[in-house]
């Protein structure tokens, strides 16, 4: 797990992964703000031209989430409610596209106290947590673990965060990560750990 969260700081502390959490930033700054951004929107708030926003968000391996009238909607924070991971941010309830998203980004903006909710990858259950920025309380159930996995290759939801989840218990994570090598299970207060050394990147 060390391995893992030193790997992301790697990335996102080189040329390419400050470049990319700077535009990052700015979209999901748009988004809360705003709402859906259509491409112009996006293009005003980054000072790119519209018909290039997709392209250079993918060629950092980093597709954006739009919408069916392709509105942005989702830069690791996302409007759509297709995510099981649920937070607070700026008053307003929004997604992650993983477990690491719903506990950097209160991180990030300076919650106070957000509210996450998810559900365990294997069995559906809920889990419930509150993210301050000093690590969290009032994990339910108390079991739960995270798992946390590589963010290199391909788009950073193939890679990272389809495998970045929540587990009611140690040894339902620990299962996930039997059958895919190259996760490693952690406690939610070791994978909050990881988010605070991202958000401190910010």
């Amino acid at each position: 797990m060390g391995e893992l969260s030193d790997q992301l700081v790697a990335k996102w502390s080189s040329p390419q992964g400050v470049a990319l959490m700077a535009a990052g930033n700015i979209v999901v700054g748009g988004l809360l703000d705003q709402g859906p951004l259509s491409l112009g929107q996006a293009a005003d708030l980054l000072g790119w031209p519209a018909d290039e926003v997709l392209d250079r968000f993918h060629a950092m391996k980093f597709d954006l989430e739009t919408d069916g009238a392709g509105r942005i909607t989702g830069a690791g924070v996302s409007l759509s409610d297709q995510h099981p991971h649920t937070m607070q941010l700026q008053g307003q309830s929004c997604y992650g596209w993983c477990a690491m998203d719903v506990l950097m980004f209160p991180v990030v903006f300076n919650e106070p106290a957000s509210t996450v909710t998810s559900r365990c990858a294997t069995t559906g259950e809920p889990v419930t947590l509150t993210v301050t920025p000093d690590g969290v309380r009032d994990l339910t159930p108390a079991t739960a673990a995270v798992t946390l996995a590589p963010a290199t290759g391909a788009d950073i939801r193939e890679v990272f965060c389809n495998r970045v989840n929540f587990y009611a218990t140690w040894q339902l994570a620990e299962a996930a990560t039997a059958r895919d090598s190259d996760l490693a299970a952690c406690t939610v207060d070791e994978a909050w750990a990881a988010g605070k050394r991202l958000a401190d990147l910010f």
